[in-house]
């Protein structure tokens, strides 16, 4: 530890050393032997310089940059990286690039390493990640060579072209010879003492985007040096792409060479001299202007490097003070790009994006014996064998990422006394705008127990995100207790309210609420059921069909009501909603019309027995059981499973796998319909005249 210390701090000073003297040798030395030629090429090339061709320079740097973190973002993708908030990915990669100035490029690997650490990556795959970032720029520079070289006409001289073609052939021989790659991954491997199946294939479809995103960031960041150089002036070349071809060659060519001069603060002064090499035969001045003019550019690109890294940096100080309105501000960004990407996906535009709606059945296990559900005839109560532990469970949120929706399920998920612990893992790396979680309030002190530490673990974690506790209300006192399956339910389910409910009191985001599974057996009663619901001082009261689930063991039962007695109950439902609507806030208005939009979508279901509009199961949703099967919904559930998750096996990959895409086809083409509530959000999400009938609805209350 000593030992690193004194090569920080030594690294620091030299740093800082070399960039104040670099500036002073350049002011004191250089600027004065080269100001006759740079008043020379102004006189004559001045009068053609042009401040939008220098906005333009600007703007093209500015994307190039945006889309610099992006090679780096799917090679840790590619590696199997446990995913990480591409939000912060960018905002860690634009900090740790100022860290290639001051003190330098070793300060901005660690850096990164280090963020990869914190996020649950081992040092060996970061270092192999940094490793084939170059490698794969290599590459990248190597093709862009190839299309470079030949416009580059006859004013470099011969010996340049001759090193880069031969640059070109061998960075290219790198993409071709797997050889190469297996002697790094082999020393690395010695090195940290690993094995090297913990390193997964790299496909060439990701190789393919390695190098693509390399192409893009680089072609913009060229042509803003070419730009730049014609809006100082400097007059169109002949041929006339020549100089474009030189600028596509400067630009990442410079980087590269720069590339080994670790302890030289960015490679200051380094690349402006290989651009003012290369691009000495267009200006008047030669060398001397060329390189002037390119040090006037990267003092440009050091500005927009400065302010991708102050967004950094102030969007962290925001989070810091602001953590409430930014956690909203992420969840609609988040929300926004998931909904564009589901689109996309479902057809065929793009890989699913991080659902927006997770749910995770904790256990199995459930003490009701309920004549809608049989998951109790199915899980032994007091056996949790199958129930995946907190690991699993935190390997599991970290490779989904990003959710907005998280909905505890089960059986009864108070039957965990590690609730707790499994809502901070996912406020930590599911980051979702609310978590909701059943229960059929058996167990009154146990749930009040539980819910005010998981009502802390918020507040630590993720302060913001709105907590939901709905029991279940299936009917008004024997009734309830006959259809759940359990005497004194009922009167369990009151004491559980009013502890709720006190908790409520002090604490501003857990919402108590209340629902009902309307079934053959109490749809004759659900009048009195709504108005007693009005009663009991809750913030939301729902319902929702009874179905008929694989996930509930109850195929054949016949518990679900037909659609003529459904649509006439739901009519009262509605009125009754319709009436509450006026007081809500307009967020709480929205959400209770897309209910009332879903109330109709259910009946219509429930008639035609087809998907009434496109169904997002598997792509927008996606249900994983208590020992870690992934489903597309809870309807499909076995029948449906895309594959399990364990100690050798990520979501990621199972998500991203092929029997993932053949399930998402069979939903797409219609060949399951169901109401399930929890999918039809979504899908009322996803649909332009659902959406835009919720919004109407809400407005107009």
């Amino acid at each position: 530890m000593h030992k690193n210390s004194r090569f920080h701090k030594i690294q620091t000073w030299a740093g800082l050393i070399l960039l104040v003297g670099a500036g002073y040798y350049f002011y004191s030395q250089l600027l004065p032997d080269w100001q006759p030629k740079l008043e020379e090429f102004w006189s004559t090339s001045g009068q053609n310089a042009s401040r939008p061709l220098m906005l333009l320079s600007f703007a093209f740097a500015w994307l190039g940059y945006y889309f610099a973190p992006l090679p780096w973002q799917k090679i840790l993708e590619a590696l199997k990286i446990p995913r990480i908030d591409r939000g912060e990915l960018r905002r860690n990669w634009y900090i740790t690039q100022m860290g290639s100035y001051m003190p330098g490029k070793l300060w901005m690997v660690l850096g990164r390493l280090t963020f990869l650490r914190v996020n649950g990556t081992s040092t060996f795959k970061g270092v192999t990640a940094l490793v084939l970032e170059n490698i794969y720029m290599l590459v990248a520079l190597g093709l862009l060579a190839l299309v470079a070289l030949p416009f580059l006409g006859s004013d470099l001289p011969p010996a340049v072209t001759a090193a880069l073609w031969i640059s070109a052939g061998l960075a290219i021989l790198m993409l071709f010879a797997p050889g190469l790659q297996k002697i790094f991954a082999r020393r690395l491997a010695r090195k940290f003492d690993v094995d090297l199946e913990e390193l997964p294939h790299i496909s060439h479809r990701d190789q393919f985007k390695f190098i693509a995103a390399h192409i893009l960031s680089w072609s913009l960041r060229s042509l803003a040096l070419y730009v730049w150089f014609r809006g100082f002036g400097v007059p169109a070349s002949t041929p006339p792409y020549a100089m474009v071809a030189v600028c596509l060659l400067a630009a990442p060519a410079s980087w590269l060479i720069a590339l080994v001069m670790v302890f030289i603060p960015g490679g200051i002064g380094v690349r402006e001299s290989i651009r003012g090499l290369f691009l000495a035969p267009f200006v008047v001045g030669g060398m001397a202007v060329a390189t002037t003019i390119a040090l006037a550019q990267r003092a440009i690109v050091m500005l927009v490097e400065i302010l991708f890294a102050l967004q950094a940096v102030v969007y962290q100080f925001l989070c810091k003070h602001f953590p409430v309105k930014m956690n909203h501000l992420n969840q609609l960004s988040h929300l926004s790009w998931s909904a564009m990407k589901g689109w996309m996906c479902r057809h065929g535009l793009s890989s699913p994006p991080h659902p927006i709606n997770v749910t995770f059945s904790v256990t199995g296990n459930c003490q009701s014996r309920c004549k809608t559900c049989f998951i109790w005839k199915e899980n032994d109560h007091g056996d949790a064998s199958s129930d995946l532990d907190l690991p699993t469970i935190e390997r599991l949120f970290r490779s989904i990422g990003w959710t907005y929706f998280f909905n505890v399920s089960g059986g009864e998920p108070f039957l965990r006394k590690d609730l707790a612990e499994i809502v901070r893992l996912a406020c930590r790396h599911l980051r979702p705008a609310v978590v909701h979680i059943p229960t059929n309030a058996l167990m009154p002190e146990q749930i009040e127990e539980i819910t005010r530490k998981i009502l802390e673990v918020i507040h630590e974690e993720a302060p913001g995100t709105v907590l939901t506790i709905k029991p279940s209300f299936d009917g008004i006192g024997e009734q309830h207790d006959e259809i759940r399956g359990v005497p004194g339910n009922f009167e369990k389910l009151l004491d559980t309210l009013e502890r709720l409910k006190a908790l409520r009191n002090k604490y501003e985001y857990l919402h108590v609420g209340v629902g009902t599974v309307v079934s053959k057996f109490n749809q004759n009663s659900l009048e009195a059921i709504i108005a007693y619901a009005g009663t009991l001082g809750v913030n939301t009261y729902i319902n929702e069909v009874a179905e008929e689930r694989e996930e509930f063991f109850n195929l054949g039962s016949g518990i679900t009501p037909d659609e003529d007695s459904y649509r006439k109950i739901m009519l009262t439902f509605k009125e009754n909603v319709r009436a509450s609507m006026k007081s809500m806030k307009l967020l709480s208005r929205i959400t209770t019309a897309m209910r009332l939009v879903y109330y109709d979508l259910a009946a219509d279901i429930l008639k035609e027995h087809r998907q009434v509009i496109p169904c997002y199961a598997g792509i927008l949703n996606v249900h994983v059981n208590s020992d870690g099967g992934v489903w597309p919904c809870a309807v499909l559930a076995y029948n449906g499973q895309m594959g399990r998750v364990n100690i050798d096996s990520e979501f990621l990959e199972i998500w991203n796998s092929k029997e993932a895409a053949k399930i998402r086809k069979n939903i797409k083409a219609g060949e399951c319909a169901c109401p399930l509530a929890n999918q039809a959000y979504s899908n009322i999400l996803m649909d332009p005249q659902s959406l835009l009938k919720t919004i109407w609805i809400a407005i107009n209350g």
